[in-house]
């Protein structure tokens, strides 16, 4: 039989290895935890992000048909052609992602076509500006996929469309004070 002396340290062996691989569970899952709450903010971000990209592509495009300003309609299909590219960019990373989204533009532009489609000449172009203005202006879902994001390049795409948008954004603004002179 052996000494207490001799069991204690087994016996604390024991204890701390079994304390050890408790804390070392305790972490793994955690970080689990951290990555499909990563996980989870892309797929976030991108189930919002692109029907609301692609809803603005067929506004956008409503806009381009139907302006009489021809500033504004180079403006317009350039931001068109950009959005155009951001929402099959966008797509694209869904399905590296296997993240479903809904990518019909229909409920997200009906409303705002709805509207347009009531005014004429520079009526139409100030609604139009003051809604693109409005769209760029928050930056939120992109900045917090930038900061909570787990993919890489998809935070390199929303870091991308923040600088595209605030460009957007400004160009906007400056049309909509020549109209408001």
């Amino acid at each position: 039989m052996r000494s207490r002396s001799e069991t204690t340290p087994i016996r604390g062996a024991r204890i701390i290895t079994v304390v050890l691989s408790a804390l070392t569970l305790a972490l793994l899952s955690t970080t689990s935890i951290r990555a499909q709450e990563k996980n989870g903010a892309d797929a976030e971000f991108l189930t919002k992000v692109v029907p609301s990209i692609a809803a603005s592509v067929k506004i956008i495009d409503y806009e381009v048909k139907n302006t009489s300003n021809a500033k504004v309609r180079e403006f317009a299909q350039r931001v068109l052609e950009q959005h155009t590219g951001s929402v099959k960019t966008a797509s694209d990373h869904a399905r590296r992602l296997n993240i479903a989204v809904d990518t019909d533009a229909e409920n997200g532009s009906k409303e705002m076509i709805d509207t347009m489609s009531k005014l004429k000449g520079p009526e139409l172009d100030v609604a139009f500006l003051e809604w693109l203005g409005h769209i760029h202006h928050d930056t939120t879902l992109f900045e917090n996929e930038v900061k909570s994001g787990a993919d890489a390049q998809l935070k390199t795409y929303a870091t991308n469309s923040i600088t595209a948008g605030n460009e957007h954004l400004r160009e906007a603004r400056e049309l909509l004070a020549r109209f408001k002179k």
